[in-house]
């Protein structure tokens, strides 16, 4: 028998194998249902759920054992049904998101500027300009925060980034940090000391050399290789999007 139509339906390859096995045993519980389809007993149960979600199979207990067996398979049919309807729906629902998105796709039509900007002079025309213009109570966000790549480099990042944080609390800026994982026993131990009262690090699976800093309408991609390369781009619907980004990260993140 072809079994690609119930993969079609909705189906995966094992709900299939075991919606055909009990089809052939009927009324069953869960250790023939085991060996009749070859999938891991440890499965079966979720399996099953599924498919009894799907209106497939039903379950019922008997001497505190659980049985299970399969719906009449016209009921396919009315799962399809079900599913033509939430399309529908979902359908519905994106006709009417159409003109949200498409103002949104035309305001991201604005004259972007884009500066590419090299080694610590690049990293201080940045973060100069951020400091003046971010006023007290404004954040700035930091995807992927990194001191850089080579011992001596990194302590000369780590020195300007110190110094950056030291001129953020003085004006009250607060800064919100993702750093890498492998970061954790430095960072934390870093603002444990108590000096960056203002900035708060959340930690994210991250090995990239490539660290992005928004504030305001600015975006700041910062590339750590052999040298220190960074794209600032000024646009508010790029920053709008990383800042999205960021927010989603950041709920995912670990303390």
């Amino acid at each position: 028998m072809d079994t690609k139509i119930l993969n079609e339906i909705g189906l995966n390859s094992s709900e299939a194998r075991v919606y055909l096995a009990l089809l052939e045993l009927g009324d069953s519980t869960r250790g023939a249902i085991v060996d009749e389809s070859g999938i891991a007993g440890s499965k079966v149960y979720d399996l099953l759920n599924r498919l009894q979600e799907k209106g497939l199979v039903s379950v019922y207990v008997k001497d505190k054992v659980k049985h299970f067996k399969p719906t009449n398979p016209k009921q396919i049919l009315n799962y399809l049904e079900i599913k033509k309807q939430e399309i529908t729906d979902v359908e519905k629902q994106a006709k009417s998101l159409i003109p949200f998105l498409l103002e949104k796709f035309n305001s991201s039509k604005e004259e972007q500027e884009v500066e590419l900007l090299s080694g610590i002079k690049g990293l201080e025309i940045i973060f100069r300009e951020q400091v003046d213009i971010l006023k007290k109570g404004e954040a700035c966000y930091v995807i992927g925060g990194t001191w850089g790549t080579g011992e001596e480099m990194e302590k000369r990042v780590q020195l300007f980034f110190e110094k950056v944080h030291l001129l953020r609390e003085e004006k009250g800026i607060k800064t919100k940090m993702l750093f890498n994982k492998s970061q954790k026993d430095t960072t934390s131990k870093l603002y444990s000391e108590g000096r960056f009262s203002g900035t708060e690090t959340r930690y994210i699976e991250h090995t990239s050399p490539v660290a992005i800093n928004i504030f305001r309408d600015k975006t700041a991609i910062v590339i750590f290789g052999r040298k220190i390369s960074s794209i600032y781009i000024h646009s508010q619907s790029v920053a709008d999007s990383f800042i999205e980004y960021f927010s989603l990260l950041w709920k995912q993140a670990k303390f």
